[in-house]
């Protein structure tokens, strides 16, 4: 699929875009330009136990996904399914 030609700047106007991640509601935090990749965090109450700089359970936090944009030359399944790309 040739569709996907975003510049950094397209890809940071991503930023607070409401999505759904595999039946999760979600919104994009931070796009990571190594990969790239879309950083999306839980708008709902799905949690994770972070740990403090000691290693123990410290608190709650919304759950994170990393969503890669590419898988080799193709884009990535689970990017296409974020239903962000307008391809033709």
């Amino acid at each position: 699929m040739d569709c996907i030609n975003l510049s950094l700047s397209q890809l940071r106007s991503l930023i607070g875009q409401p999505v759904s991640h595999r039946g999760t509601a979600c919104h994009v935090i931070e796009v990571l330009v190594e990969g790239p990749a879309l950083v999306l965090q839980d708008a709902g109450n799905n949690t994770d136990i972070q740990d403090n700089q000691f290693g123990e359970p410290n608190r709650r936090v919304p759950s994170i996904y990393v969503v890669p944009l590419l898988d080799g030359e193709e884009v990535h399944p689970d990017f296409l399914r974020l239903g962000l790309l307008a391809c033709d």
